[in-house]
C-alpha cells in the first residue's frame, strides 16, 4: 500500500489520474483527466466511474470493479487483446490502457486508475500486425502463381497460419465431392481421422450451415465441443468456409487450447486464406475442364476427318452395290450376296454417324418436340427390350414446353443411355427416364449459355462409375464392357448431338449407388407443327443436273444414278469448274454439290454464287463432314441436305423437289 501523493504531484504527473472511493465515485481527477474525458474543470469530481466509458460496458464493469475492491491488487489493463474504450463527455470514445493501484488514505480505501489514450499507438499496432498479415497473402498468392498446382499452397498454409496468429493448430479440411474422399492439412500431429471423421463426415452441416459464406467468424460452443471429442483439447477458434461457386467444400480453422479472443484483423486474415485457396481449387478444376475439352476437341476434328473419308468410301461401295442390284435382279444367289454387302455398308455408315455425333458435325434437322409423347412410346418399346428383370419407369409432366431438337437423335440418344444402364445392372434393376425443366441464370451458365431448358435424366441403379471413369466416359472408343461387349461410342455421340443441339450432357455417379445421366436441351420458342408426307419419287424428265464432288468415285456413281432416272448430267470436280461449265450450258435445273470440295470454294459458297446468277437454280448439297460456318448455313431454308452415303431412292428424291 502507499500513501496519497502530494497534491502537487498529483498535477504534473503526464497520465490522466482518476482517484474512486470504495463506492466507486470520482474524488479528485487531474487536469489532464479533464482535458482526456472533456469535462470542465472540477466537474468530474462526484461521478461515477462508470459514466467516463460507453453504456454498454458499464453494467460489467460494476461486476468488475465489485471483484478487483474485494481483492485489490497493482494491475495494468488494456496491454493485451482485453480492448478498453473510454468515453468522452461529447460521446467520442477511444481506446485506453489503464493502471490500477489501491491507495489508502485519511478517508480510507481508495483507488487510483492511471489513464492513458493509446489511440496511436494501438493504430501503431494494428497496422503492423495487418502488414504481417497481408505478407502472408501475399506470399502465399506468390507460390500459388509459381506453382503448377495448389499442394505447396495447401502443405504450407496451416503452418504460417499457426505460426502467424499464433494458435496452436490450424486445419485445412477438403470435404470435395460426394464421391471424392475427404482431405485433411494440419499445422502439427493432431488425431486426423478422428477430425476428418468429425468435421468432414458426421458434423459436416454443423460447420457448413452454420457458418456465414463471406467472412471468418469465431465458432460457437457446440462446434467447440464436437472438435474436443476427438481428444485434443479446444476452447477457442475462428474459421471460415471454402466456396466452390454456390456449395461449400471445406473449412480453413484456427483452434486453440486457451480462451482467446479473435479480433477483426485475425478473421480477416483467416478468411483471406480461405478465399486464396478456394480460387486455387477453382482454378485448378477450370483448367483441367479446359484442357478436357481441348482433348475432346481434337479428338473430335480427327474423328469427323476419318468419318468424311470413309463416308465417300462407303458411298462408291453402296452405289455399285445398288447399280449391280439393278443389273442381277433375275440372279436371286447374286442378290443374296449383294444384300449382306449393303447390310454391313449400313452398320459402317452407323458407325461414322456416331463418329460424326460425337465430332458435332453430324447434320440435324432439330424441331420443336414435345417430350411427353415421345418419351412415353418410347418406353413401350424399351420395356420390351429390356426384359422382366428390368423395371422402366417413365415420369414426365403432361404439360411440359416443347424441346428444340433434331427427333431422331434424340430417340438414338436415350436408347443408348437407358441400354447404357441396363449393362450396368448385369442382375437386373431400376431405369428411371425422368423430364423435368429448369432455368439456367446467368451467374450458373458454365457449359451452357442462360435460359430455358429440358431435362431428361436417365438414372440407374447399377453399380456406378469411379471419379476417374466417370470424367473419361464420354470420351469416344472408352469403354469398360469386356472386348466384343461395346465399341465406346455410344455415350460420346449422345455427348457430341447434345452439345450441337445447344445442349450439354452431365454425369453424377456414386460406386456402387448408381449413374445418372442428365441431357438439357434448349427449349423451343415456337410449338411444333403438323408433319408433311413426302412425295413420291418421280423420275427425270431430261433436266440438266450440275454434279459437283471431288472424289471421282463418289462423282461417278452420283452420275450414274441420275441417268438411269432419266437426267442428263455435266460434271465438275471443284467449284472452279463448275462455275466454268454453268456459263457453258444454257438450262441447269439443279446444283447437286458435295459441301467439302477441297481448299476452293465450299458447296455452300458455290450454291450462293449459283443462285445469284440463276434465282430458279434448284440446290442439293451432300455431306460426309459438315463443318459449315454460320453465314454458310443462311441459305440452308433454300436447299436440300442428304447425307453420305446415299441411296439411289434418295438422292432422286432430293434432286425432284429441287427440281419442282
Amino acid at each position: 500500500m502507499t500513501s496519497l501523493p502530494l497534491p502537487q504531484l498529483f498535477d504534473i504527473v503526464p497520465d490522466a489520474l482518476v482517484l474512486v472511493d470504495d463506492k466507486g465515485c470520482i474524488v479528485r481527477a487531474n487536469a489532464n483527466a479533464e482535458r482526456l474525458f472533456g469535462h470542465a474543470s472540477g466537474s468530474m469530481v462526484g461521478m461515477e466511474v462508470e459514466a467516463l466509458m460507453p453504456k454498454g460496458m458499464r453494467d460489467r464493469h460494476l461486476i468488475h470493479r465489485d471483484r478487483y475492491m474485494a481483492s485489490p491488487r497493482v494491475r495494468p489493463m488494456g496491454q493485451s487483446d482485453q480492448s478498453l474504450v473510454g468515453q468522452r463527455a461529447d460521446g467520442q470514445q477511444f481506446p485506453v490502457e489503464i493502471a490500477l493501484s489501491p491507495i489508502d488514505t485519511e478517508a480510507g480505501r481508495h483507488y487510483l486508475a492511471s489513464v492513458r489514450d493509446v489511440s496511436e499507438s494501438q493504430r501503431a499496432r494494428q497496422m503492423m500486425v495487418r502488414a504481417r498479415y497481408d505478407a502472408l497473402i501475399a506470399r502465399l498468392g506468390q507460390q500459388a502463381l509459381e506453382s503448377a498446382g495448389h499442394g505447396q499452397v495447401v502443405t504450407t498454409l496451416p503452418r504460417l497460419l499457426a505460426e502467424e496468429l499464433p494458435v496452436d493448430v490450424a486445419v485445412l479440411a477438403f470435404k470435395g465431392r460426394d464421391d471424392a474422399p475427404p482431405e485433411l492439412m494440419t499445422s502439427r500431429h493432431i488425431e486426423r481421422e478422428a477430425f476428418a471423421d468429425q468435421i468432414l463426415r458426421r458434423n459436416w452441416s454443423a460447420f457448413a450451415d452454420a457458418m456465414p459464406a463471406d467472412r471468418a467468424v469465431m465458432l460457437a460452443r457446440s462446434q467447440l465441443a464436437l472438435l474436443g471429442s476427438t481428444g485434443d483439447t479446444v476452447s477457442s477458434g475462428a474459421g471460415a468456409l471454402l466456396r466452390d461457386r454456390d456449395r461449400p467444400i471445406g473449412l480453413l480453422l484456427a483452434l486453440s487450447s486457451t480462451p482467446r479472443h479473435f479480433h477483426h484483423d485475425a478473421l480477416h486474415l483467416i478468411q483471406s486464406a480461405a478465399t486464396l485457396v478456394a480460387s486455387m481449387l477453382q482454378r485448378n478444376r477450370t483448367e483441367e475442364q479446359l484442357a478436357h475439352a481441348q482433348r475432346l476437341d481434337a479428338v473430335g476434328q480427327l474423328t469427323g476427318g476419318i468419318a468424311h473419308d470413309f463416308n465417300n468410301l462407303l458411298t462408291v461401295v453402296s452405289g455399285s452395290l445398288q447399280l449391280l442390284q439393278e443389273e442381277y435382279g433375275d440372279r436371286p444367289e447374286a442378290l443374296q450376296l449383294i444384300d449382306g454387302a449393303l447390310h454391313s455398308v449400313k452398320r459402317g455408315a452407323e458407325l461414322t454417324s456416331k463418329l460424326l455425333s460425337f465430332a458435332r458435325r453430324q447434320a440435324l434437322s432439330p424441331r420443336p418436340v414435345v417430350p411427353e409423347p415421345l418419351v412415353h412410346e418410347l418406353g413401350i418399346m424399351l420395356q420390351r427390350t429390356l426384359g422382366e428383370a428390368f423395371c422402366l419407369t417413365i415420369e414426365c409432366p403432361t404439360v411440359i414446353p416443347p424441346a428444340y431438337v433434331d427427333p431422331t437423335q434424340l430417340e438414338t440418344a436415350l436408347i443408348n443411355l437407358v441400354l447404357n444402364a441396363r449393362d450396368a445392372m448385369p442382375d437386373g434393376g431400376e431405369i428411371t427416364l425422368h423430364v423435368s425443366e429448369c432455368w439456367v441464370r446467368p451467374q450458373e451458365a458454365t457449359d451452357l449459355r442462360a435460359g430455358h431448358y429440358i431435362v431428361m435424366h436417365v438414372r440407374d441403379t447399377g453399380m456406378g462409375m469411379s471419379p476417374d471413369v466417370a470424367r473419361r466416359a464420354i470420351e469416344p472408343f472408352f469403354t469398360t464392357k469386356p472386348p466384343g461387349r461395346g465399341s465406346g461410342l455410344g455415350l460420346s455421340m449422345v455427348y457430341g448431338f447434345v452439345r450441337q443441339s445447344n445442349g450439354t450432357l452431365r454425369v453424377q455417379s456414386d460406386p456402387g449407388r448408381g449413374t445418372t445421366v442428365s441431357l438439357y436441351l434448349p427449349v423451343a420458342r415456337y410449338a411444333p407443327t403438323p408433319g408433311t408426307h413426302e412425295p413420291p419419287i418421280a423420275l427425270g424428265n431430261g433436266e440438266t443436273v450440275l454434279v459437283v464432288e471431288d472424289d471421282p468415285g463418289v462423282r461417278r456413281i452420283a452420275v450414274a444414278f441420275l441417268k438411269s432416272a432419266g437426267y442428263r448430267t455435266l460434271e465438275a470436280a471443284d467449284a472452279e469448274s463448275a462455275l466454268e461449265a454453268f456459263e457453258d450450258i444454257d438450262e441447269v435445273a439443279v446444283l447437286f454439290s458435295d459441301i467439302m470440295l477441297g481448299s476452293g470454294m465450299s458447296g455452300h459458297a458455290l450454291a450462293e454464287s449459283l443462285r445469284a446468277r440463276s434465282p430458279r437454280i434448284g440446290i442439293v448439297l451432300t455431306t460426309g463432314y459438315d463443318d459449315t460456318s454460320d453465314n454458310a448455313r443462311s441459305v440452308e431454308a433454300s436447299h436440300v441436305l442428304i447425307r453420305k452415303p446415299y441411296q439411289r431412292e434418295q438422292l432422286l428424291s432430293a434432286v425432284r423437289r429441287a427440281a419442282s
